[in-house]
């Protein structure tokens, strides 16, 4: 369900929350989709206010942070210059949930996982929202939207054109974080869409906690093996968006911590601005595949990639995720595994095989794509297996840091609503 839904859904329950007076600054985050996004800030109080291009006046969508909790609801007020003057109602509340703000080096060796699946797939994590001193962030609070025994979707994009795909997942050591199986598009432009991904059954049994902004799946205790259906279309529905469909998205928008002039992001792509956000994923899909520029083993800064045509895996998903969101695209980076086929529709998946992609949101929906020079064999775009193994090796080597330790932290925090 979207957040504009559920906000019209719960409106009948504002009466039963205090309204908040508010005399607060802002700061323009940026455009998507006809909407200006501000973030405010007020001592302890953060939030972001979503505004209709030209509309300055009147009763706006958005979310404030206080403490350990995020309120979702209506602005009523007026935007002067940098700061707004009205009230904020909330309407639903959530605990959010601490998260590891940077990639620390841990210890997860034990992690194994085999696959039955018609297609090779990728298995997701986590995601992050920031870059700094050479290490990627998630500098996002999670909040529990979805409670449940399976069967639990997660939901990507409005796709048609659609096949659905049944996949096992059995894990060597029981996990607590789910993972979730996803086509990534390896080599431009971009074909296949994940629709949704729902997680059938689990064993043994348990609760599963649908874990926003990020789509990270935990399970209450600890399983060894998954059952999924995921649906791979090939056509996107309309991109057109009011900007209120997926409210957290706005959150992938912010500055990636990154300092790249827009000159130089838009001579490197050759675009200035465009209506099509599909095209402009595209073209940084294609500019940073095309082999113009090289992958090494270590990273020389996103910002440096263009000027020495060389950078890590690290750099090229970041340098993406900076040039997207100039371009008024909310867009995160991903980290997941991939699989090495054993044949028989039978992939294996270990600590070794991880890597990035960008996940990027054109309206109704993410996605999912990897800029970086092409070295596969095209099956359905997403096949890893031909990669020479100096490239597996550089790509181990700038991930400085191990699955594990990050999940260990994660689960420490999380808990059940």
């Amino acid at each position: 369900m979207s957040l504009l839904i559920m906000l019209l859904l719960l409106e009948s329950m504002q009466s039963n929350l205090s309204a908040m007076s508010l005399n607060v600054s802002l700061t323009y985050v940026g455009s998507a989709f006809s909407v200006n996004v501000y973030r405010l800030s007020y001592g302890n109080l953060t939030g972001y206010l979503m505004a209709s291009q030209g509309a300055y006046e009147g009763e706006f969508a958005g979310l404030i942070r206080l403490g350990n909790l995020t309120y979702i609801g209506i602005y009523n007020g007026v935007i002067i210059r940098s700061s707004f003057i009205g009230y904020f109602t909330p309407i639903i509340a959530y605990e959010s949930i601490s998260v590891p703000t940077v990639l620390t080096p841990g210890n997860y060796s034990s992690f194994e996982a085999t696959a039955r699946s018609e297609i090779p797939i990728y298995l997701r994590y986590l995601v992050f929202n920031e870059y700094s001193n050479g290490t990627l962030m998630n500098t996002l609070s999670l909040i529990t939207v979805n409670t449940s025994r399976p069967p639990l979707t997660i939901w990507f994009s409005s796709g048609y054109d659609c096949n659905e795909y049944n996949i096992n997942v059995t894990f060597d050591e029981p996990v607590r974080v789910v993972p979730i199986p996803v086509i990534v598009n390896t080599q431009p432009p971009i074909t296949y869409f994940v629709s949704n991904v729902s997680i059938v059954s689990v064993a043994p049994q348990t609760v599963l906690m649908l874990l926003e902004p990020g789509d990270i799946v935990v399970a209450e205790s600890p399983i060894t093996e998954a059952n999924y259906t995921m649906y791979v279309c090939r056509k996107l529905m309309s991109t057109s968006s009011n900007g209120y469909s997926f409210l957290y998205v706005m959150e992938y928008l912010g500055s990636t911590g990154v300092s790249i002039p827009n000159s130089i992001i838009m001579n490197t792509l050759g675009i200035k601005q465009s209506s099509n956000l599909m095209n402009i994923v595209n073209r940084v899909f294609y500019v940073l595949s095309s082999g113009k520029y090289r992958l090494i083993t270590y990273s020389v800064g996103p910002e440096n990639l263009i000027k020495t045509g060389k950078g890590s895996i690290i750099d090229f998903m970041v340098f993406a995720m900076t040039a997207l969101r100039i371009y008024g695209i909310p867009t995160r980076v991903a980290l997941g595994f991939y699989g090495i086929s054993s044949g028989n529709n039978s992939y294996v998946f270990s600590p070794g095989s991880n890597i990035l992609w960008d996940e990027s949101f054109i309206g109704n929906g993410w996605i999912i794509f990897m800029p970086i020079p092409s070295y596969v064999k095209p099956s359905m775009g997403i096949s890893l297996s031909n990669l020479a193994s100096s490239v597996i090796i550089g790509l181990i080597l700038v991930l400085p840091w191990l699955i594990g330790y990050l999940i260990y932290i994660l689960l420490s925090h999380v808990k059940a609503r």
